[in-house]
């Protein structure tokens, strides 16, 4: 039961984290010819992209019709990519998107057909490539909009959580069991799981130093074990990232006043801690 628990835990913040994210693009730019396929609108591909994307309220061009404030900012938008995985006897297709500095910031579980017209099984492949994103609320925020967030938020304080006690011997066992597996995923969890609490995030992080190491995407943040802690990936916004802990997304990490802060979502509110980071 925990682990269902945990895992709802996971994918809640790892939604809430690519929401945040796509809402920090005024633009989906929706190539007229993908890679791999021969012609412009092949079997509609571009078509059927540009209007999912703009029914659920993206504001979806295509890369021949940039307005002014993309060409002067492109970092504005993210560019569709159609990953084709087909074969003989199915269509597979997964959606990406990609930001102004060629980092891949999504990527969609695979959506596949069996039909053999192609234009309908290009069709019914990428409606369900497109599934995920249906899910998320989209509403752009511009960065100045970020930025006053920020600001409001300065002066927040992280808090704690408080464990409970476990008196049932057999429910102890249990938990102990559930700890150990969620702490091969994250060992901040294993509290967390012992005490029957949400995913909990240690709270110690603001009073050791990590260590920043670059990466192909951004960096990977290191204790002086030295043990790998926590993992960023860039966004558009200067000293903005993604935070990962396993691969699994864990709110953002951003610089503000010269104080890197980490935030996050917990029991449906967000909080903010401090980190001491190095580069």
């Amino acid at each position: 039961m925990f682990k269902s628990v945990l895992s709802l835990c996971f994918f809640f913040l790892m939604n809430l984290s690519l929401q945040a994210q796509l809402d920090s693009y005024k633009y989906i730019v929706v190539p007229k010819k993908f890679d791999g396929f021969k012609y412009e609108n092949q079997f509609r591909t571009s078509t059927q992209i540009k209007f999912l994307f703009s029914q659920n309220g993206y504001k979806a061009i295509y890369e021949d019709q940039i307005p002014t404030d993309l060409a002067q900012d492109p970092c504005k938008a993210v560019r569709v990519l159609l990953i084709d995985d087909s074969s003989l006897l199915a269509t597979k297709v997964r959606l990406g998107l990609q930001d102004c500095n060629g980092v891949v910031v999504y990527e969609s579980e695979e959506g596949k057909s069996k039909s053999k017209e192609y234009e309908i099984a290009y069709r019914e492949a990428i409606n369900g490539a497109f599934h995920d994103l249906e899910e998320l609320p989209y509403s752009y925020i511009p960065p100045e909009a970020v930025m006053k967030s920020l600001e409001a938020q300065k002066d927040v304080t992280p808090t704690q959580a408080e464990s409970s006690d476990i008196t049932d011997t057999k429910s102890s066992a249990a938990m102990e069991a559930v700890s150990s597996d969620a702490s091969a995923v994250n060992p901040a969890m294993k509290e967390a799981a012992i005490s029957g609490t949400a995913v909990q995030i240690e709270t110690s992080a603001g009073e050791e130093i990590w260590y920043a190491q670059a990466t192909d995407n951004g960096y990977q943040l290191v204790d002086s074990t030295p043990k790998i802690r926590m993992k960023l990936v860039k966004t558009a916004q200067k000293d903005t990232f993604i935070a990962t802990v396993d691969d699994q997304a864990m709110g953002m990490v951003y610089k503000k006043d010269g104080q890197w802060w980490h935030e996050f979502f917990k029991d449906g509110k967000t909080e903010v801690r401090p980190l001491k980071l190095k580069f």
